[in-house]
């Protein structure tokens, strides 16, 4: 029983398990700096935000190392002299990755940092007034208290003209139909309560607030064949990271349904097993018509 409980509570681990959970995901997506460069530089907008003259105010929610950041901030510079950069996460350590980060590329020396070090609810109960041009939450949203809470916070931060940006796993990626399936056999609740929660869900929010958006996708592929190998430590890491579920391996049933799923939905290519996935990411304007 005390597995079922824990289904879907991932970010429950201790931070030191957890980003070696992390660490064994990035392994396995075999993603180069470069095609990250493309993939989320590409996703912001390219016309001016703000007013000339003006630094562009960026609010990043669950920043983590920074890498991802740093992609979208250089995006901006292009465009914009300076920009403001308030960061709110609430690991020490991603801070300090974030930070180690800055001071090594020169070319982020155009942006002032505004560090938080908070959980998503700790920032929104501070009632800031400050109105941001970009308001931001990548792959991060699995793990905040309250989902639909945390996109109205986000949405009230937003100035006029601004625009939001989420990325999320599509539900309609194997991965995302992994936990579904999961769900399904042993999930108990509300689902999204938990890290079970996919792009589905942040458009429903939108589409209940009626507010507009646009969508795009990006499928890639995993290395799974570690977590077919019972002594591989690498192997228990990633289907932690897979399944959400922190020591997945010491739960039989819920392990032994993960690895049925993925054998069934994965493909083989030189002897290596692979599954395949999709990032959705959502962008949002805010105009006075959705106020």
């Amino acid at each position: 029983m005390a597995g079922l409980l824990k289904l879907g509570y991932l970010s429950q681990l201790s931070p030191e398990r957890y980003l070696a959970d992390f660490r064994a995901f990035r392994v396995a997506v075999e993603k180069g700096e470069d095609s990250l460069q493309v993939l989320y530089g590409s996703k912001i907008p390219d016309s001016t935000l703000c007013e000339a003259g003006t630094d562009v105010r960026v609010l990043g929610i669950g920043s983590g190392s920074g890498e991802v950041d740093s992609i979208m901030l250089k995006k901006l510079l292009q465009r914009h002299n300076s920009v403001y950069n308030r960061v709110v996460e609430p690991s020490k350590d991603m801070l300090g990755r974030y930070k180690a980060l800055v001071r090594e590329d020169t070319s982020l020396g155009a942006v002032k940092f505004d560090w938080r070090q908070q959980t998503a609810e700790e920032y929104f109960k501070t009632k800031e007034d400050t109105k941001f041009h970009l308001v931001h939450a990548v792959h991060v949203l699995y793990d905040v208290e309250e989902h639909d809470v945390t996109l109205r916070k986000m949405w009230e931060q937003l100035s006029d003209g601004g625009y939001m940006y989420v990325a999320m796993q599509s539900d309609k990626g194997g991965w995302s139909r992994l936990r579904y399936k999961l769900w399904e056999e042993f999930g108990q609740g509300d689902r999204l309560k938990t890290s079970f929660r996919t792009s589905g869900d942040v458009k429903r929010w939108f589409d209940t607030a009626g507010i507009g958006y646009v969508t795009s996708e990006d499928e890639f592929s995993m290395n799974v064949t570690e977590c077919f190998k019972d002594d591989s430590e690498a192997g228990k890491l990633l289907l932690d990271f897979l399944t959400h579920t922190p020591y997945v391996s010491s739960e039989p049933k819920i392990k032994s349904m993960a690895l049925e799923y993925i054998r069934c939905n994965s493909s083989l290519v030189d002897g290596k097993i692979f599954l395949k996935a999709i990032n959705e990411f959502i962008l949002a304007l805010k105009d006075c018509a959705t106020e």
